[in-house]
C-alpha cells in the first residue's frame, strides 16, 4: 500500500498569543491509496511534527502501522499550537551619564578603547527592571559616536556594533547568563571626531524575531 499525504497549514493567531486547537480531517481519494489530510489552526511546530509523521507513514508498507501513524498524526494536530511570546525589552533604570575627557591612546585603556579613546566621550551606567537574556543596548548620542567598552556584573564578552545611523551605538554584552535587574551596566561611548558629545537616551534592544 502506498500512502500519499498533503497537509494544509494555517496559523490563525498572532505570534504573541496561543493559537486555537487544531482540527484535522482525512479523506481517501481515487483508488483509496491516496489520503488528503487538511488541518486548520495548526501552529508551525505542529506542522513540522505532522510532516515528520507523514514521511514515516509514506515509507511504511504495513497497513496496521499506517493506521497507527495516522492516529498519531491526528493526536498531534489536536494539541494547542505552542508559540513563544515575544519578550518586551526591559526598561532602563537609574541612568547616570558621566563626561570623559580625551586621553592619550596608550596603556591598558588604549588597548581596550582603541583609536577613538583619544576623543571626547561619556560613560553611561544603569540597571534594568527585568531579567534580560542576550542583553543588548542602544545608546543615542547627539552626534556621531561609537561604543568603545562595556561591562556588567558577571562574565561578559561585549561586542560593539554600528548601525546605519551614526549617532546610535549598539552594544551586546555577551553575558553567559541573563542580565538580572540588580546587575549594573556601564558603557563607554566616544565621539567619532574631536567634538564633544552627550548621550540623549539609552534603550534595551531586542533583535527582530527574538
Amino acid at each position: 500500500m502506498v500512502l500519499q499525504g498533503s497537509v494544509a497549514l494555517s496559523q490563525t493567531s498572532p505570534p504573541e498569543k496561543t493559537a486555537a486547537n487544531g482540527s484535522c480531517s482525512t479523506a481517501a481519494t481515487g483508488d483509496s491509496k491516496t489520503y488528503n489530510i487538511s488541518c486548520n489552526g495548526v501552529g508551525v511546530d505542529q506542522g513540522k511534527k505532522m510532516v515528520e509523521i507523514l514521511n514515516r507513514v509514506l515509507a511504511n508498507q504495513d497497513l496496521t502501522t499506517v493506521n497507527t501513524k495516522l492516529d498519531e498524526l491526528l493526536a498531534v494536530a489536536s494539541q494547542p499550537a505552542q508559540t513563544e511570546a515575544l519578550q518586551a525589552p526591559p526598561n532602563i533604570l537609574g541612568l547616570v551619564v558621566t563626561p570623559l575627557v580625551p586621553r592619550p591612546n596608550i596603556g591598558t585603556g588604549g588597548l581596550v578603547e582603541g583609536p577613538l579613546g583619544v576623543n571626547p566621550g561619556v560613560t553611561v551606567s544603569f540597571t534594568v527592571d527585568a531579567m534580560f537574556p542576550s542583553a543588548m543596548f542602544s545608546v543615542f548620542c547627539d552626534r556621531p559616536c561609537a561604543a568603545t567598552s562595556a561591562s556588567a556584573e558577571g562574565t561578559s564578552s561585549p561586542q560593539m556594533m554600528t548601525t546605519d545611523k551614526p549617532n546610535i551605538a549598539v552594544v551586546a554584552l555577551g553575558l553567559k547568563d541573563p542580565l538580572m535587574p540588580n546587575n549594573k551596566v556601564t558603557i563607554t561611548v566616544r565621539s567619532r571626531d574631536t567634538g564633544k558629545i552627550s548621550v540623549q537616551n539609552v534603550q534595551s534592544f531586542v533583535l527582530p524575531g527574538h
